[in-house]
């Protein structure tokens, strides 16, 4: 399924904001790119009720803390109420009118970080996108602190630099496990950023001559479309605290990411060759069980034509062996004056025999291996008898009134 990724507005969503918009049918890679008016978003992004749909908070829109969880206080419903405490010294507003989400998954030890943004205008986003008719999968940050696994030192964590264009100005983003800071693009920042030798710089192509120049370093060019759909892959979750998605769509989205990474993780390879080779060896062993089934089908074919053959030496192309097999017992059958099971004589004996010798019926009509009879007095249960006892003798009957419609079946 495909997914639609939108980068919300620094302001209020309207329908004349302009929004940056993603789509990819993988997950992985990008397919679509664009920004437009939200009221003029393309059709192809509106249609996109049989899309997952990711929200990406813009970098400037999120102050990020580090807060130390007592044990055992994840999991309490007092977590809001622990969080506010924490953040009311290291905040200007009101805490209270803030969103907060905490890092996800949490850190088994240490700190841990939390996102906080302006409440009343995540809320009103939202709201726009969903009164379109759009199911939100996921609320994520544009870009976050760098987190790591349970024994993965900071050492190990490169610093990520973002030149970015902004509704500010151009500004420089560092990411690392200290946190996460903003300056503006200007050359006398340069000094205050102290890179490390191994940090990666990535630019947006519009500032992108601007920020070699002032950081004196090698750049990856990256646009603000693959920034997004890097942060739609990333681990955070923002919808927490009363803020709540789809929970269908958070499911899929948790279900495709997983199904994406065994698609095409490095680490998933070995996996995939063995499910490969597992559905080949039963594709190879589907068909020499078919091959033999059909071979042993043609086996029986060929005894049942030989059979009939070398007992009937007038048959000289054998079409259907059963039916010709049966056809030539009923001429010889005829031939020396037996009567067979589907004539008259031998139905209306039958019949007659089965419901115990009832009183002589109307009338009897006899067609090709078919006998009606009008007028025969049974009783409902007498009938149910007669059928279930002439159905063993290999004739089907057919009650119509009070006629009675007796086949010759074959015997079962």
């Amino acid at each position: 399924m495909s997914t639609l990724i939108l980068t919300l507005p620094d302001q209020a969503l309207k329908p004349s904001s302009s929004v940056d918009y993603v789509i990819s049918r993988d997950g992985q890679s990008l397919d679509t790119q664009s920004s437009a008016p939200w009221s003029l978003l393309p059709a192809s992004a509106r249609a996109a009720q049989a899309m997952q749909v990711i929200l990406v908070v813009p970098v400037q829109r999120l102050s990020w803390h580090q807060v130390q969880l007592p044990q055992g206080l994840a999991r309490s419903p007092r977590l809001r109420a622990a969080l506010e405490g924490m953040l009311e010294e290291q905040v200007l507003d009101d805490v209270s009118d803030l969103h907060l989400a905490l890092q996800t998954p949490l850190p088994t030890q240490g700190p841990a970080w939390l996102a906080a943004c302006d409440k009343a205008w995540l809320l009103g986003c939202i709201q726009e996108v969903e009164q379109a008719g759009l199911r939100i999968a996921a609320l994520v940050p544009e870009l976050a602190p760098q987190t790591f696994a349970p024994g993965a030192g900071d050492a190990q964590a490169p610093t990520l630099v973002y030149a970015l264009t902004g509704p500010q100005g151009p500004q420089l983003v560092s990411s690392s496990p200290q946190g996460l800071i903003r300056w503006p693009l200007q050359a006398s920042v340069a000094p205050l950023l102290r890179l490390p030798e191994n940090a990666l710089v990535f630019a947006e192509p519009a500032v992108a001559a601007q920020a070699e120049q002032i950081l004196g370093s090698q750049l990856v060019l990256q646009t603000a479309a693959q920034r997004a759909l890097l942060a739609s892959q990333g681990p955070w979750d923002l919808a927490q605290f009363g803020i709540v998605t789809s929970r269908g769509g958070r499911g899929f989205k948790r279900v495709s990411h997983a199904v994406q990474q065994l698609y095409s993780a490095p680490r998933w390879r070995l996996l995939r060759w063995s499910l490969w080779t597992l559905l080949l060896v039963q594709l190879i062993g589907l068909n020499l069980y078919a091959y033999q089934q059909q071979a042993a089908l043609n086996q029986q074919k060929q005894a049942m034509e030989s059979v009939l053959k070398s007992t009937f030496a007038s048959v000289q192309v054998v079409v259907d062996a059963p039916v010709q097999m049966q056809r030539e017992v009923d001429r010889l059958r005829q031939s020396s004056g037996q009567l067979a099971d589907a004539d008259a004589q031998v139905m209306l004996s039958a019949l007659m025999q089965a419901a115990n010798y009832p009183p002589p019926p109307k009338a009897i009509e006899y067609q090709q291996g078919e006998l009606k009879v009008t007028g025969l007095e049974l009783g409902q249960a007498a009938r149910a008898d007669l059928t279930r006892s002439l159905q063993a003798r290999g004739y089907q009957l057919q009650t119509q009134g009070d006629v009675l419609l007796m086949r010759w079946e074959g015997k079962p």
